[in-house]
């Protein structure tokens, strides 16, 4: 298996949402370490890798939100070493702001070189706000995309659908499309974190067929079938490469300030390696818990998640779910 980057995550900001499918199960509280500790542990990896293993590309950000005083530093130290966050920053879950206060943070924002913020739209103004656990989310999310309109910064509006809100779409996509400097693509949610419980929700292909074709163009191209026409198609290749991810906490930060870059690669990589010696292969996966009949839709991806959470349910297995992104150690395949 051929490990090809290493992401380094600290959640050191809360977030001001209650999502009810957080993938990362935020809890409006930190969960990671002080944002300039994993900064300087972030550098010192990344600078070892470097020397000793050049294949590799590591990186660092932060989470569960970018509403923190470090903000600028963060973006400034992305930018320098060539980390996502120094050109792009999703910025959901931020305290409530007035336009003043909007127009200095992304005016900041433009000054420090980034060049797109996503905003994740939910559905309309109640529901959205419902589903975000805050009332006045929705407009809030708007008049920042004013705001950093008005900034020229491009903005990139996230739209997961489910069968709750896909009646929703064309109006928002008639709201969010008259936005100016920005594009918009509409997606199906994965379930990791909360996101679990979302299954029932998930689309099917009649509901898929049924939005209208503006909708079905604005989705991300990754191609969309049923869990039956995945199964029909047969093709769940073994897993080649992996990026791996340390999302840092305090009970572990004292043991991974002494290890070495490479020592910490390898415990990562040894934890998949065994994660992977106890999960059966993607088409043995797909063998043992595909479903013929079932109608709803999936990204590849997705599907396999599903299948993967069915077998450590099943087998009520001690391995280390490195899909959860919950936890310390994650790979992204």
């Amino acid at each position: 298996m051929q490990t090809t980057s290493l992401g380094i995550a600290n959640y050191c900001v809360p977030c001001r949402c209650d999502c009810r499918y957080c993938l990362l199960d935020s809890c409006r509280k930190a969960t990671g370490v002080d944002y300039r500790r994993g900064a300087q542990f972030a550098e010192r990896i990344d600078r070892e890798l470097k020397a000793a293993r050049p294949d590799i590309s590591c990186h660092y950000y932060i989470g569960y939100c970018m509403d923190t005083p470090e903000l600028e530093s963060y973006i400034r130290f992305c930018g320098q070493r060539g980390y996502p966050g120094g050109k792009f920053l999703q910025m959901n879950g931020l305290g409530f702001r007035d336009q003043t206060a909007l127009k200095n943070l992304m005016d900041m924002i433009h000054r420090c070189g980034v060049q797109m913020i996503d905003l994740t739209i939910y559905g309309t103004r109640e529901y959205h706000d419902a589903f975000a656990g805050r009332k006045g989310d929705f407009d809030c999310l708007l008049r920042m995309a004013d705001a950093a309109g008005e900034a020229h910064i491009p903005i990139h509006f996230s739209l997961p659908l489910t069968r709750e809100n896909k009646d929703q779409a064309d109006e928002l996509l008639s709201i969010l499309s008259a936005v100016p400097l920005s594009e918009l693509a509409f997606f199906l949610p994965h379930s990791k974190g909360r996101g679990r419980t979302l299954m029932n929700e998930r689309l099917t292909k009649s509901d898929y067929e049924a939005l209208s074709e503006l909708v079905r163009a604005r989705f991300r191209k990754t191609p969309l079938l049923t869990e039956a026409e995945w199964l029909a198609e047969n093709d769940f290749p073994s897993y080649q490469e992996r990026s791996l991810v340390l999302v840092l906490n305090p009970e572990e930060m004292d043991r991974l300030e002494n290890m070495r870059g490479e020592e910490v690669l390898r415990f990562l990589e040894a934890l998949d390696d065994q994660y992977l010696s106890v999960m059966p292969s993607p088409l043995e996966l797909a063998q043992r818990y595909g479903d013929r009949h079932n109608d709803q839709m999936f990204r590849r991806r997705d599907l396999l998640l599903k299948w993967k959470q069915q077998y450590i349910t099943e087998t009520h297995s001690n391995i280390w779910d490195m899909d959860d992104e919950t936890h310390h150690f994650v790979v992204h395949r």
